[in-house]
């Protein structure tokens, strides 16, 4: 504004008084605007200084993602954290991520801790124009993202845990289910297969009575034999559960119950057959627990959904007291919920009956 107010007086423009005025207000503004940011850096050396409160007090990773956002003034910021033993980056979930490359609009600042690198910054690349306060900013998190970093990888290491979990539980119930397939095509059919020529060489012995009595007690112990074998091959895999669904499985179970067993189911179609598998055999080992040591005179099923979960409750009148972590049964179970991202609840007070209640994400 001063070399066009000289221009103007030079050449005499007519406008020169106006130019003049306006010169003047803006070289009064000037100290206006050096002040402002005169003060804004100051306020960012006070927030860095809050900032180092916020972490003597040993914040959460999103706890700490905030106070380092407030103290650069930069709300999109973000966080990432580096697991050596991985050789990746991580959110503050625990879920792998990757830095930003040049020109993607974001500035990353690595953080060191004792020499070696623990996370980094994702900021707005307007923070680069003031690496004094970057630098101090990263100063007073080391320590903290440190903290930060070990708390992602146990959550990363949880994931892995969880999925490992899952794999294992997956690859058990496919050898489940290749074993009740061959129990079923093999060694049922063939005793079924010598039933029926036991039928036929019956029919050959005329009036021989004490060899078809003998014909006869074989083929009783034949289908006893199939019977346990149909028990053993259910316990593997639910077979009915894979052809006709949860429903109907359920149906046959509760009609075989060592007890009366009100049924209540609440369902529309068709769920995963892994979710339903689980559901089977939580109602299954109840049942079979209520049968076996609960004394009970009746129980009650109900199956149904709630919040996207799929609840399944058994509850029995008997004695209670099930210990849910020395039994194998309960604990087998709640391995097999939990592996579904679900959790297995076991109420049972002396005296007040057993109810068990598995909570199974199906949405």
């Amino acid at each position: 504004m001063m070399a066009v107010l000289v221009i103007a007086g030079d050449r005499q423009w007519e406008s020169f008084e106006t130019i003049r005025r306006i010169t003047f207000v803006t070289i009064g503004l000037a100290p206006i605007a050096f002040l402002v940011g005169l003060l804004t850096s100051r306020l960012a050396r006070m927030d860095v200084a809050g900032l180092f409160v916020t972490l003597h007090t040993d914040p959460t990773p999103h706890q700490l993602r905030d106070a380092l956002a407030s103290a650069l003034r930069d709300p999109s910021l973000s966080l990432a954290f580096w697991l050596p033993e991985f050789g990746a980056w991580v959110d503050l979930e625990g879920k792998q991520t990757v830095l930003p490359d040049e020109g993607s609009g974001r500035s990353v600042t690595l953080i060191e801790h004792q020499g070696e690198r623990v996370g980094a910054l994702i900021h707005h690349p307007s923070l680069d124009d003031d690496q004094q306060l970057i630098n101090a900013v990263r100063a007073a998190a080391s320590i903290a993202l440190e903290n930060a970093r070990l708390q992602a990888e146990l959550k990363a290491r949880l994931d892995e845990l969880q999925e490992s979990r899952a794999r294992v539980l997956e690859a058990e119930q496919d050898e489940r289910r290749r074993l009740e397939r061959n129990l079923h095509d093999g060694a049922q059919q063939r005793l079924i297969s010598l039933s029926l020529d036991l039928k036929r060489l019956e029919g050959r012995l005329g009036d021989n009575a004490g060899a078809r009595a003998e014909i006869d007690q074989a083929r009783r112990e034949i289908a006893t034999s199939l019977e346990e074998l149909r028990t053993i091959a259910r316990g593997l895999h639910p077979a009915v559960v894979s052809g006709h669904g949860l429903q109907i499985a359920l149906d046959t179970l509760v009609a075989k119950a060592a007890v009366p067993v009100a049924l209540t189911t609440v369902l529309e179609g068709r769920l995963d057959e892994t979710i339903e598998v689980a559901a089977y055999y939580v109602v299954s080992e109840s049942l079979a627990n209520v049968g076996k040591h609960a004394q009970a005179s009746a129980a009650t099923v109900s199956v149904g959904r709630d919040n996207g979960d799929l609840v399944v409750e058994v509850t029995d009148d008997g004695v209670g007291g099930a210990d849910s972590e020395q039994g194998t049964g309960l604990r087998g179970l709640a391995d097999r919920v939990e592996a579904r991202g679900g959790r297995l609840r076991v109420w049972t007070p002396r005296g007040g009956g057993t109810r068990v209640r598995a909570e199974i994400p199906c949405a």
